[in-house]
């Protein structure tokens, strides 16, 4: 067999692919428009919007203590160190020290209180996260069609990317990467067939000689400039 029937049959699977695809994506869309699994949603986006910024408000509160806890220790290693001998400075250096940590214990009162906030923030988060699944679950169960439908469309998927995959190894991969961008560029169809002696895409007359080149060689449609395959 030729490459370009290769390149051929990789373009008919990934047209299946992308038709699988589009049809998966339906789905979704019907299932998910639905009101109150948008009001579900907006739920669990507020949720998780206040759960962000109670972390924020927890991250600085402990950064708040782990700092003061560090000035503690700096002043207390002057304080015992044995480098300070002025009484009056010792003095001062215990009295820094004592107001340090009753500002400590403020600090870390706040800290507990942003520990609370944040914890009740996650839970309720958590609990728009496990409500939003449920209804999830109870539409595809109403759409018992359409979830049957995916689980085919699904199975039909996997089978559909191993053949996809088996096929890889038979196309160099300069042709590949032609393929792909020409994929890109052409609306997902890079290889067309030659039928009745034109371009199946864009209906451009082929001539003989064309014809005969996409039956042996990497050939072009000389009007869209897709990959033609002449069987």
């Amino acid at each position: 067999m030729s490459t370009t029937f290769h390149i051929y049959r990789l373009q008919q699977v990934d047209t299946q692919i992308d038709k699988v695809n589009k049809r998966l994506r339906e789905i979704q869309r019907i299932i998910d428009d639905n009101r109150d699994l948008k009001r579900a949603k907006v739920r669990a986006q507020k949720a998780k919007l206040a759960q962000e910024e109670t972390a924020k408000i927890l991250k600085k509160a402990e950064n708040n203590v782990k700092a003061q806890h560090l000035q503690i220790e700096q002043t207390e290693s002057m304080l015992y160190g044995g480098s300070v001998k002025n009484p009056k400075e010792i003095q001062d250096l215990q009295q820094k020290t004592e107001s340090l940590k009753r500002h400590l214990s403020t600090l870390q009162d706040v800290q507990l209180e942003a520990m609370v906030a944040h914890e009740e923030k996650v839970e309720a988060f958590n609990k728009t996260k496990r409500a939003l699944k449920k209804l999830r679950a109870e539409l595809i169960q109403q759409n018992s069609e359409l979830g049957g439908e995916e689980t085919v469309l699904k199975q039909e998927k996997d089978r559909l990317l191993k053949e996809r995959a088996a096929a890889l190894p038979d196309i160099p991969a300069e042709m590949l990467n032609t393929y792909n961008k020409l994929r890109e560029a052409k609306n997902g169809f890079a290889v067309v067939s030659v039928v009745d002696n034109s371009c199946s895409a864009c209906g451009a007359m082929l001539t003989s000689a064309q014809q005969q080149n996409a039956r042996t060689t990497l050939a072009y449609c000389p009007s869209c400039k897709r990959i033609i395959y002449a069987g």
